[in-house]
């Protein structure tokens, strides 16, 4: 980014992550102001960058962290949604509150935030992570909810690529990251800083409005 030129907001979600800190670093890094989202775990403060707070577990809860960071979030152009923890979880053992709260979690809190920022912004690109085999039709034995989830997003970030033309709407979904908790057996790996490299130059290289694909 040119460095004479008032710096671009971002807000990325689920910040304080494995992933989220390498795309905070990576972003604010090449310029970027980075509002960072976290909900448990705080990081220190750094240059182009500010953390701010939020529990996304109710719509309340997540108006209430759009209302409170308005004046910040006003500014952001760019939103990275990479909030969405994962349920690991034999799919026989899961109940509807599992789906319901991966559901809420995945598909909600980003059309929440997704539509704050359309009203309230000039928006310009919206990143949404998926997981490594999202699209494909398989049984998944421990995070199916998560597949539902992820593939719930998918459809949504495409009717949005479909109303909003003039946007660029797009997912990214790693492999498993290198450092997590919970990985695939395939042995594929790709590190967090990585995979925040790419998601900047797929970011930084396209413009809009562009052909949508994913």
């Amino acid at each position: 980014m040119d460095s004479g030129r008032k710096p671009e907001k971002i807000l990325i979600t689920g910040a304080s992550g494995l992933l989220g800190r390498s795309l905070v670093e990576k972003f604010s890094n090449e310029g970027y102001f980075v509002f960072a989202h976290y909900y448990k775990s705080e990081r220190k403060p750094g240059e182009n960058r500010k953390w701010i707070y939020g529990d996304f577990s109710s719509i309340t809860s997540i108006r209430e962290f759009l209302s409170d960071n308005s004046s910040y979030l006003n500014e952001c152009k760019y939103l990275i949604n990479n909030y969405g923890p994962i349920i690991y979880k034999d799919s026989k053992d899961l109940s509807s509150d599992d789906l319901m709260d991966v559901f809420f979690s995945n598909v909600i809190t980003v059309k929440e935030i997704t539509d704050f920022l359309l009203k309230n912004t000039k928006l310009k690109y919206v990143m949404n992570i998926g997981f490594e085999t999202l699209g494909e039709a398989k049984i998944y034995k421990k995070i199916l909810s998560y597949a539902m989830g992820k593939n719930s997003l998918q459809l949504l970030t495409l009717s949005y690529g479909n109303l909003y033309p003039e946007i660029r709407f797009n997912m990214y979904s790693p492999v498993s990251l290198a450092g997590a908790e919970i990985v695939a057996k395939n042995n594929k790996l790709i590190e967090p800083e990585a995979a925040a490299a790419k998601i900047f130059d797929i970011m930084a290289g396209e413009k809009v409005p562009v052909e949508r694909r994913f």
